[in-house]
């Protein structure tokens, strides 16, 4: 290695890492209106090619097309989202406020737990009300950070649209700057881009998407037939949706069984089972292999653990980084292995 290529490294190290320095409170904002840019991008298509039909639109279609897709974006996806989360955040603050003030006693459920462990393990000691104090906690804690810091949320929005708009309206011009400073071969490159948009596909469109189409289903059905907390209860579902082999039915059950015992002569907690077991059913069992089988295949455990991780380490935008970096990591091995093997 020549001194020059050595001087050379150590320019792009320094200069890099303070770019990186410099940026890092905003990295989280950018990979999110990087991923949903990509999520949203055939939208984006199919109005930028429809503009560019028109003759008056044709200088300032890319511009028009990457304005209507965010507004597009904004009234479909994010307004109801906002909307969910703030009923989200309301209901879980009362479940855990309840829970630590003693308004929800499990002291029943304890004791009938503590009976039968004492047949199979004397030892198994399990207290219900820290449990759902710690699981409320975590929740509002994450989730109602969102909502916290109104100055900070506003910046960062304004920076997460600004961000989308032009990742949709100089998405080539991105990728060929990409490609000049990357010392990959093309072919790798475009690998590589295949293997991201494969993972964030995979991911957002896959297991995630289930899981929260799941706990909306158990918290739209938990509402309409009486059940306390629905929103606290269905984001609870959602992310146990994630836990191989369980899933939802953890929280629907229970919910029935607190009807058939509360609500006397009332057929609801069978209704109740019948929506779990066919609207609910229906997502994990007919949906769900559809849509998880394509693309990056990662088994749900671990894209459990990596929501959690996620969830830790960039805060609430952990929900979507967490398992979209796990499986970024897996596509490039994938493409590492697959150019060695050349």
């Amino acid at each position: 290695m020549t001194k020059q290529n050595i001087y050379f490294i150590i320019l792009i190290t320094i200069s890099g890492l303070l770019s990186l320095y410099i940026l890092w409170d905003f990295i989280v904002v950018l990979l999110l209106a990087f991923i949903f840019s990509s999520l949203i991008r055939p939208v984006y298509n199919k109005i930028h090619a429809w503009m560019n039909k028109v003759n008056f639109l044709k200088k300032s279609s890319g511009f028009l097309s990457s304005l209507v897709t965010i507004i597009l974006f904004l009234l479909v996806i994010v307004t109801p989202i906002a909307i969910i989360l703030g009923k989200v955040v309301v209901d879980t603050q009362l479940v855990y406020q309840n829970v630590t003030s003693g308004g929800f006693d499990f002291n029943y459920l304890n004791q009938k737990f503590t009976a039968l462990s004492d047949k199979v393990s004397p030892n198994l000691n399990v207290d219900f009300n820290q449990v759902a104090a710690a699981i409320s906690g975590f929740v509002a804690g994450n989730i109602g950070s969102v909502f916290t810091g109104t100055i900070d949320v506003v910046l960062k929005l304004f920076l997460f649209i600004l961000a989308m708009f032009y990742f949709l309206k100089d998405g080539t011009q991105f990728k060929e700057t990409y490609r000049a400073m990357s010392p990959l071969k093309k072919e790798s490159d475009d690998k590589i881009a295949r293997s991201i948009k494969v993972s964030i596909n995979s991911i957002m469109l896959g297991s995630v998407t289930v899981a929260v189409l799941q706990g909306f289903i158990t918290g739209l059905g938990l509402w309409i037939f009486g059940v306390p907390n629905p929103f606290f209860f269905g984001t609870l579902a959602g992310f146990l949706a994630l836990i191989p082999a369980l899933g939802a039915p953890i929280v629907w059950v229970p919910a029935a069984a607190y009807l058939y015992f509360t609500k006397d002569g009332s057929f609801l907690w069978l209704y109740l089972v019948i929506w779990g077991v066919v609207a609910v059913g229906l997502i994990d069992n007919i949906l769900g292999p559809k849509v998880i089988n394509k693309g990056i295949k990662i088994h749900p455990l671990f894209i459990l653990l990596s929501i959690i991780g996620g969830l830790a380490v960039f805060g609430p935008e952990g929900f979507i980084l967490g398992p979209l970096v796990l499986s970024i990591f897996v596509a490039i091995i994938k493409v590492r292995n697959e150019n060695s093997a050349l």
